[in-house]
């Protein structure tokens, strides 16, 4: 003999849509206030530093100046601002830049008048070396970062 389900009352209804769309909402209000800024919103408010996600087309590759660094110039995707983009091989791979490629990254913004520059992977508040740099559908990392993803941490 299986008993019935008792009946749900208005109050448990009202419930049961509610909690969905709170959790929602503040999963979406949580996503909006921690997202990292782009390089021309940080270069527009003038940001001493900042810590950016953002991406552009390769217009202009330095030559390598120290042994440590490879850098260029970058367009944003928006072609609205153009910036320079500095990525430290101490700890990584060596990316070859070429014109007009897409480099997307997550590093280190500093505001200067031409535009600022970003610098990836950069030190974080650890002390660790952090960020990304993403070219030629490559994802280049410290080399820490690396050994922790091979080793499972």
């Amino acid at each position: 003999m299986s008993k019935k389900a008792p009946e749900l009352t208005w109050q448990d209804k009202a419930i049961l849509i509610a909690i969905p769309i709170v959790v929602f909402t503040i999963f979406i209000l949580a996503n909006y206030f921690s997202q990292d800024p782009n390089v021309a919103s940080a270069f527009e408010q003038q940001l001493p530093k900042a810590q950016v996600r953002d991406g552009g087309n390769v217009v202009k590759v330095y030559p390598q100046v120290a042994t440590d660094s490879v850098s260029c110039r970058l367009k944003s995707r928006d072609s609205s601002h153009e910036y320079d983009f500095v990525f430290n091989i101490t700890g990584s791979d060596t990316i070859r830049f070429e014109i007009g490629r897409l480099v997307q990254f997550y590093g280190e913004y500093t505001h200067d008048p031409k535009g600022g520059k970003v610098e990836a992977p950069f030190k974080g508040k650890s002390g660790r070396m952090t960020g990304w740099a993403i070219y030629e559908n490559h994802r280049y990392v410290p080399k820490e970062e690396e050994d922790a993803q091979k080793n499972g941490l």
